[in-house]
């Protein structure tokens, strides 16, 4: 098996994977996605501070 005929059968089965013929139909009913809980309107965001080992380059100018 050559490579040009590996290449036109990934592209083929790639083709035939994305053409919809496979597809499922969508259903009729639309159900809203809903989280489980109650939402919390006083809740504060944090950014949180990520320490990171630095680069080689920035460690040797700390040093000197």
């Amino acid at each position: 098996m050559g490579l040009r005929k590996k290449l036109l059968g990934r592209a083929k089965r790639l083709a035939r994977q994305f053409s919809g013929e496979y597809s499922v139909h969508a259903p009729e009913a639309v159900e809203p996605y809903s989280r489980p809980g109650t939402p919390n309107e006083d809740a504060e965001v944090v950014m949180a501070k990520l320490s990171r080992p630095k680069s080689k380059r920035a460690q040797d100018k700390d040093k000197s």
